[in-house]
């Protein structure tokens, strides 16, 4: 089985980071949880990332979007040799904006 490297921007912790504080406004037991969760899910990709479907989006570029589904939001990444490199972490109904 291959092991490979998760590639995760800084701006990608921060809109993970961000979503978590919104949650936390209501619930901060459950924002605590969704956070560790959210985290275990992105490097679980760490292993079996060919798992993951294609994404739309792939048609907008030259290379394989593949999507991560996190409860009600989707990860966005493409794989680079043995590296995943995480493109976004969007909300069910947002586009890719990269």
């Amino acid at each position: 089985m291959q092991i490979y490297n998760v590639d995760l921007p800084q701006v990608i912790i921060e809109k993970i980071r961000e979503q978590a504080l919104v949650i936390a406004l209501d619930k901060p037991s459950v924002a605590v949880q969704w956070y560790d969760m959210v985290f275990e899910k992105i490097f679980s990709l760490e292993s079996m990332s060919e798992r993951c479907p294609e994404s739309s989006e792939s048609q907008y570029f030259t290379y394989v979007v593949r999507r991560l589904l996190i409860g009600n939001y989707r990860l966005l990444f493409r794989m680079v040799g043995d590296t995943v490199r995480v493109l976004d972490f969007k909300g069910g109904g947002q586009s890719l904006v990269i």
